[in-house]
């Protein structure tokens, strides 16, 4: 059991810190997300035997501890309130920005809040859409077609920003 969890650590980590740090969007506040959700992973693991996807069960429980920390840190319920706090902070890039990350950056803010969970799961979480599908309840050809129209949606929105037609 040990070195299944040990492989998933491995398999996963860094698409779990991404996730969480995109969600957080600080550093600091991301180790501590990302070490209690490794923590509470490995306190479960024992259900290890009975899940058919574990990095999907692995996100539910990133996704949870987040969603957790919004409620400590904000003392508020989860609702309507929420989708104000569940826009990240801007993610902290010492680089140099390109205008095209600019305007990608801006255009995520227009997204709503289920569209931009859905970006996060699939580009900065890097999971396949079965894995989405079972974190989130939807079937996978609707999160296909929804994510088509998200990407157009966001390149529309990235061109209207660049000044382009």
């Amino acid at each position: 059991m040990g070195d299944t969890f040990i492989r998933i650590y491995d398999e996963c980590f860094d698409d779990v810190y991404r996730y969480v740090c995109f969600k957080i969007g600080n550093k600091w506040d991301a180790d501590d997300i990302v070490s209690e959700t490794f923590r509470k992973a490995y306190e479960k693991q024992s259900s290890l035997t009975e899940v058919e996807n574990p990095k999907a069960w692995l996100f539910m429980i990133a996704r949870n501890t987040v969603i957790d920390f919004y409620r400590k840190k904000k003392n508020i319920l989860i609702g309507d309130e929420m989708e104000f706090y569940f826009n990240p902070l801007p993610f902290e890039d010492p680089f140099h920005e390109s205008d095209e990350m600019e305007c990608l950056k801006k255009s995520l803010n227009y997204l709503s809040k289920e569209d931009l969970e859905i970006t996060n799961l699939r580009y900065f979480a890097d999971l396949r859409f079965k894995e989405i599908a079972e974190i989130l309840d939807k079937t996978e050809q609707s999160l296909r077609v929804k994510s088509s129209r998200i990407t157009k949606k966001l390149g529309l929105l990235v061109k209207k920003c660049l000044g382009e037609e």
